[in-house]
């Protein structure tokens, strides 16, 4: 059975970390400091706030929608579900997807040398 390698690429990523401790979105580095910036370029802002399971369809690609703690991403494959401890990363081609922290630590690292201090309070995604 042939093998494959992934490629070595550079991605963005943010951890999203629930709206229930006001944090919101991190660089998952430690410390955090309560520190808050501005959101990154390529993340859009909540298009949507899901009230009472009542919503109009699902996500489309590139639109983020916040039910209670949780985040619905449109991804090319569909819709995916950002849970608090999650990784919301911008692919090579400029989509959105989550990823689940084992996943993340297991096939990605902080790159040296490029400034990966990016946070967002939860205010401003409200």
């Amino acid at each position: 059975m042939p093998q494959f390698r992934k490629k070595p690429v550079v991605i963005e990523a943010v951890k999203w970390n629930g709206y229930s401790n006001n944090i919101g979105l991190t660089n998952g580095l430690e410390p955090m400091n309560g520190e808050r910036y501005e959101s990154p370029a390529w993340m859009p802002p909540v298009s949507f706030v899901v009230t009472d399971q009542k919503y109009p369809s699902h996500p489309g690609p590139g639109e983020i929608w916040r039910d209670g703690e949780s985040l619905w991403i449109g991804t090319l494959e569909g819709n995916m579900v950002a849970s608090p401890g999650d990784w919301i990363i911008q692919g090579v081609k400029g989509e959105l997807y989550p990823c689940k922290p084992d996943i993340f630590a297991a096939t990605y690292e902080p790159v040296s040398g490029l400034a990966v201090v990016e946070y967002l309070g939860a205010d401003a995604l409200r």
